[in-house]
């Protein structure tokens, strides 16, 4: 692993040069983390705090609690990109604009992007392998009706904040 040489100070000890980890420390555990929660992105997390997809994904091999931490974090995206898909189809159906730019937690994502990070990621979220898992497509009749079930959840979710 390669190290960085830094200056420490300790009591009654002389200024002196340590050797420290640059790999993935637990700060850049938790920055990859924090990025995977607000972006279900795991190429930009990498990007963020400078470190490559293939050691991360080997990191998650061979580290459980981490890949379990992953896990979490992708969980938690999903959730936002989630309620964020189905304020904008609440938003089109009444003619509202969407969200708090004062709340945003990160860029800008069209709603074709977020459908395509909730895919590529869903046998992981659900307890999969990894691996894509054969799944079937929902008829128009299904995709209407959870339409209309999370909306409907929204709007209570919204009228008990006011």
């Amino acid at each position: 692993m390669a190290r960085e040489e830094v200056l420490t100070t300790g009591t009654n000890r002389p200024v002196q040069k340590q050797r420290t980890a640059k790999g993935w420390t637990p700060s850049r555990r938790e920055q990859f983390l924090d990025h995977v929660a607000a972006t279900c992105n795991v190429r930009a997390a990498t990007e963020a705090v400078g470190l490559s997809q293939a050691s991360v994904y080997a990191l998650r091999r061979r580290d459980p609690a981490f890949a379990a931490q992953w896990r979490m974090a992708l969980l938690a995206g999903y959730d936002r990109l989630e309620e964020m898909l189905v304020s904008k189809a609440i938003a089109v159906l009444d003619g509202v604009a969407v969200g708090d730019p004062d709340k945003v937690v990160c860029g800008a994502i069209s709603v074709e992007q977020a459908i395509k990070l909730l895919d590529r990621h869903r046998s992981i979220v659900k307890g999969g392998s990894g691996h894509r898992e054969q799944r079937s497509r929902a008829t128009q009749a299904e995709t209407d009706a959870m339409l209309i079930a999370r909306i409907k959840a929204m709007r209570g979710k919204e009228a008990r904040r006011v």
